[in-house]
């Protein structure tokens, strides 16, 4: 799988194109959501918003749904295949859920199953940048679907300095759920992949802005085919069960605070949930 290029700059002062205004965003605390319904007060959805380059699709709220206990980003060629109007005249649609909030140092989670498939790319990062008037920033790691084997974890500070590592993770990240995490602390970035550290950097220029969380499935550009392929317009989703923050700043409460106690009973719900995907 190849290292983004640049172009990726572009997809980050993209990405977050959603109704901010009004909205009153205060630094986020620690929280364990188990994505059964969607919380308004904490997630929303992209809607009739066009991305730019390199993801070539609409992104529309009613491509998220939530079901068995998990959220799913649904990318296909409806409507816009019918009714090009509806889409921007992009050829596809997907979904995209932000967080309301903005969240600084510490751990972010999900537990998900990337999309699969030719021209896909399943997102889970932190992100601030022009589009909310402030420095861009950058914390990611992005699952290719024409090679679900391969993760590849991201960070640029203030729009410059872009890095890319692309890391095997030795599963199909497509056939079934997996967490992974970042943490990010003062002076050091670290990745996470089933609890088990795959890439860290500690020197250079690091992201510390505070930024808003991001969740979303897209399909590539016809001007990226050599880097992500070509979407075919088949239909494919990710599938997310559970998206945490855990601050680096706000105290745990003894002996156990609400968070980690949510967490255990999350990860129960998670594991039955899994067995029955599993048996299916």
């Amino acid at each position: 799988m190849p290292v983004y290029p640049r172009p990726l700059k572009s997809l980050a002062l993209a990405l977050v194109l959603f109704p901010l205004s009004g909205l009153a965003h205060a630094t986020g605390t620690s929280f364990l959501d188990g994505l059964d319904s969607q919380d308004t007060s904490r997630w929303i959805r992209s809607n009739d918003v066009l991305a730019g380059e390199p993801v070539n699709n609409d992104w529309r709220a009613d491509h998220i749904a939530y079901a068995s206990g998990e959220m799913q980003l649904r990318l296909n060629s409806s409507p816009c295949s019918m009714a090009p109007e509806q889409c921007g005249g992009r050829s596809s649609a997907s979904g995209q859920l932000v967080s309301t909030d903005t969240y600084g140092l510490g751990r972010y989670t999900a537990v998900l199953q990337a999309a699969t498939g030719s021209g896909v790319v399943t997102d889970f990062m932190k992100y601030t940048g022009s589009l909310v008037g402030t420095p861009t920033d950058l914390v990611g790691m992005h699952i290719q679907g024409q090679d679900p084997t391969r993760l590849q974890v991201s960070y640029f500070q203030a729009g410059v300095g872009a890095q890319y590592q692309t890391i095997s993770l030795g599963f199909d990240a497509s056939a079934g759920l997996h967490t992974y995490a970042f943490d990010s602390s003062a002076g050091a970035l670290h990745w996470y992949v089933d609890n088990n550290e795959v890439f860290s950097v500690a020197s250079g220029t690091l992201p510390t802005a505070d930024g808003y969380i991001v969740s979303d499935v897209w399909a590539a550009s016809p001007s990226t085919v050599s880097l992500f392929g070509t979407y075919s317009g088949t239909a494919t989703r990710a599938y997310f069960d559970s998206i945490a923050f855990e601050s680096a700043v706000t105290p745990v409460p003894e002996p156990a605070s609400a968070l980690l106690l949510s967490t255990g009973a999350g990860l129960l719900a998670w594991r039955r949930r899994r067995e029955v995907r599993a048996a299916t």
